[in-house]
């Protein structure tokens, strides 16, 4: 989990240097990029859903060396191990859903996009609760 810790880290940086105006793309470039990252947003959480659904296995059999395999599986899939808790397929692509939009915000403000994304966000959020109540 280090590596993706600094990798967070890196794309967070280049996130700030971007709002600072010390990272700069061309918009054409910025868009592409950004546009992109969702692209692969929507990817990650589709093998998110995937993981999530391997939390109950089946069709492993009754013999107590079958159950435990069934476990182990489940767990990779889901629930970590004693030593780590995040030793799972569900943590690691939610760690990547956060460093992938933490690039997109970083592209987005290199571009000086990312307070329109950010207002566009909060107004889709407000609509959102608004339908709920």
């Amino acid at each position: 989990m280090a590596d993706t810790q600094e990798q967070l880290k890196t794309w967070q940086d280049f996130k700030q240097q971007g709002i600072d105006g010390e990272f700069k793309l061309d918009h054409d470039i910025g868009n592409a990029m950004a546009s992109r990252c969702e692209t692969l947003l929507l990817s990650l959480d589709e093998m998110l859903q995937a993981a999530q659904n391997l939390e109950h296995l089946s069709g492993y059999g009754g013999l107590p060396s079958a159950l435990q395999l069934q476990q182990k599986f489940q767990q990779k899939a889901v629930g970590g191990a004693d030593h780590d808790p995040d030793d799972n397929a569900v943590s690691r692509i939610k760690k990547h859903i956060e460093i992938v939009t933490t690039m997109r915000e970083a592209y987005l403000a290199a571009i000086g996009q990312l307070q329109n994304v950010d207002q566009s966000n909060s107004q889709q959020m407000n609509e959102q609760a608004e339908q709920t109540s």
